[in-house]
C-alpha cells in the first residue's frame, strides 16, 4: 500500500466523522430496466453494458450520491461460475472499478468538483454456506473473497463495503481476505437481519456490530432484507450497543409486490425519506437503499440531510 493510497483511506474517514454521507441505491433493477440480461456483473466487460452501467453510477451521482458501489455484488468466483464466467473474475472486476471511476470523473468535471465522491468495492456473499451449514470451509472462503477483493484494492477503490450477509463467519471470512492485502483500507460491513433483528444463520444485530468492529471494520450496520421502517428498530439497538460506532444502513424500498405481472416494491421515495428522517437522531455515518431503490428514493434521501 504505497503512502497515497493510505491518505486516501484516511481522507474518506475523516470525511465521515465530519459529515453523513450519501449512498447509492439498487444496481441490478436500474441495469434490467435499461434492457440488461443475463449475469448483472457480466454488464462490466461488455461496451454497450458498461456504458449502462456508467450512466446508473451517473444517475445516483446527480441524485445527491457521495459514494457509489462497483458493479460487482455478485463478482465472486462461485456467483460467476454458476455463469461460466470464473476465469473472468479479475476483468469483471477491474472493469467495475473502471465504469465506476469514469462516471465520478464525468461528474466531477461536469461541476467543477474534485475529488468529493467515493467508490465502495461492493462484495456480495459467495453463494455456498459456511460450515457446519454447508460445506464452505472458512479458508477456502477466504481464498474466494481475497481473489475478488485483490482486484478492487488493486485498482484503488476508496473503500469496501461487504453486504448483505446472512451468516457473520463469512463476513469475517471477507474482513480477514480484505485486511491479508491491505492494513489501511477502510471496510463497512452489512448484515440482512429480519424485522427481529436476527439473521437467518442466527446472529443478532446488537452483538454483530461489535464482532465486526473488533475484526478491522471501520464502520457496520444493516441492508436489505426488510425496509426502511422496519430497519429503524435495528438502528436503534446497533446504536444501543456501540454508541461511538461509525453505523450504514441501506434498507429496501419496503417490500417486494406483484403489479401487471412486474416485481415492485412498496416504499415510494417520499415515504423513505420520511422514515430516513428518524435515523437522523441515532448519527448514522452513510445512509443509502438497498432493492426496490431508484435515482428519486436517494434523491429524496439527499434533501433532508
Amino acid at each position: 500500500m504505497n503512502k497515497s493510497n493510505f491518505e486516501n483511506h484516511k481522507g474518506f474517514l475523516d470525511t465521515l466523522d465530519k459529515q453523513t454521507l450519501i449512498g447509492d441505491g439498487a444496481m441490478g433493477t436500474e441495469l434490467q430496466a435499461r434492457d440488461v440480461s443475463g449475469c448483472p456483473d457480466a454488464a462490466n466487460i461488455n461496451k454497450n453494458d458498461r456504458d449502462k452501467v456508467i450512466h446508473v453510477h451517473l444517475d445516483y451521482l446527480e441524485a445527491g450520491s457521495d459514494i457509489i458501489q462497483t458493479n460487482t455484488f455478485g463478482a465472486n468466483p462461485v456467483k460467476l461460475g454458476s455463469y461460466g464466467l470464473d476465469s473472468k473474475t479479475e476483468d469483471i472486476n477491474k472493469y467495475a472499478v473502471w465504469a465506476a471511476r469514469k462516471a465520478v470523473e464525468t461528474y466531477e468535471k461536469e461541476f467543477s468538483l474534485r475529488n468529493r465522491h467515493f467508490i465502495a468495492g461492493n462484495i456480495g456473499p459467495t453463494g455456498k454456506l459456511m460450515k457446519p451449514s454447508g460445506d464452505l470451509e472458512c479458508n477456502e472462503a477466504i481464498d474466494l473473497f481475497f481473489r475478488q477483493i485483490s482486484v478492487l484494492i488493486e485498482n484503488e477503490v476508496d473503500l469496501l463495503l461487504i453486504e448483505t450477509m446472512m451468516d457473520i463467519n463469512e463476513s469475517l471470512a471477507a474482513v480477514e481476505a480484505a485486511r491479508r492485502i491491505s492494513e489501511s483500507i477502510p471496510i463497512a460491513c452489512t448484515l440482512s437481519f429480519g424485522s427481529n433483528g436476527i439473521t437467518l444463520m442466527g446472529n443478532k444485530a446488537e452483538e454483530s456490530a461489535g464482532i465486526l468492529l473488533d475484526a478491522g471494520c471501520h464502520i457496520v450496520g444493516a441492508n436489505c432484507s426488510i425496509g426502511s421502517d422496519s430497519m429503524l428498530d435495528i438502528v436503534k439497538k446497533i446504536r444501543a450497543a456501540r454508541p461511538d460506532a461509525r453505523l450504514i444502513f441501506q434498507p429496501n424500498a419496503g417490500l417486494p409486490v406483484l403489479k401487471n405481472g412486474k416485481t415492485e416494491y412498496n416504499e415510494t421515495p417520499d415515504t423513505m425519506a420520511a422514515n430516513f428522517k428518524k435515523y437522523m437522531t441515532y448519527k448514522p455515518s452513510i445512509l443509502g437503499a438497498c432493492c426496490g431503490s431508484t435515482p428519486e428514493h436517494i434523491r429524496k434521501l439527499a434533501a433532508i440531510i
